[in-house]
């Protein structure tokens, strides 16, 4: 997919329904913080790229999980935008000034009681790598196509306290959290929900 055609189809489609389990029961819950996180896609000669990082083994939560760049907002952060491009600087040395803004999905709930916003960008420069070696094993980049086919996307419903949710599978062992919001964009680009529902409870 080039930049063009990924701008038009963000640009022009509705944000699809939303898939935020967690919303209803987190919405008000004290402990709840806010986070931010950077879609970001890279023009290459293949098309666009999503850049993701493996967290290190020695994160105390999610290590050595498939990410993207990002972190819970600071006191200082003017705004979710401000939150996402600080932690990707932090995290892989990519600066706020190579960065188109896109826009952001509808916020999403997790587990662990963050309300994540996720911010999509286009890399408008090319940059240097500098990872942080407590929080980034290593930054790889993916090919956007290999997650707009909706066979090669899959879920389970998994019962929780709140009832059944989903949790997503995709390639490049992308899943969960990370997953859910990759869905959630692959649908506000127009391509169809997860195909396969995997039952792994019998």
């Amino acid at each position: 997919m080039t930049t063009e055609e990924f701008l038009t189809r963000f640009n022009l489609n509705p944000l699809p329904a939303l898939e935020d389990p967690l919303q209803s029961v987190m919405a008000n819950n004290p402990k709840l913080r806010h986070a931010a996180v950077l879609i970001a896609l890279e023009p290459s000669s293949q098309g666009l790229q999503l850049l993701l990082t493996e967290r290190t083994n020695d994160m105390p939560t999610h290590a050595g999980e498939i990410a993207f760049p990002g972190g819970k907002v600071d006191d200082g952060d003017s705004n979710a935008w401000h939150t996402a491009t600080r932690e990707s600087w932090e995290e892989i040395g990519l600066p706020a000034s190579h960065l188109q803004h896109v826009g952001e999905l509808a916020p999403f709930h997790t587990i662990s009681r963050f309300r994540v916003s996720p911010q999509v960008a286009i890399v408008a420069r090319p940059f240097v790598e500098n990872l942080s070696n407590r929080e980034v094993a290593r930054l790889f980049r993916a090919p956007l196509t290999d997650f707009l086919d909706a066979d090669k996307r899959s879920y389970i419903r998994v019962p929780r306290r709140h009832g059944m949710q989903p949790v997503y599978f995709m390639p490049h062992h992308v899943w969960g959290a990370t997953a859910a919001m990759l869905e959630q964009l692959v649908r506000h680009l127009g391509y169809g929900k997860a195909a396969t529902q995997l039952n792994l409870f019998g």
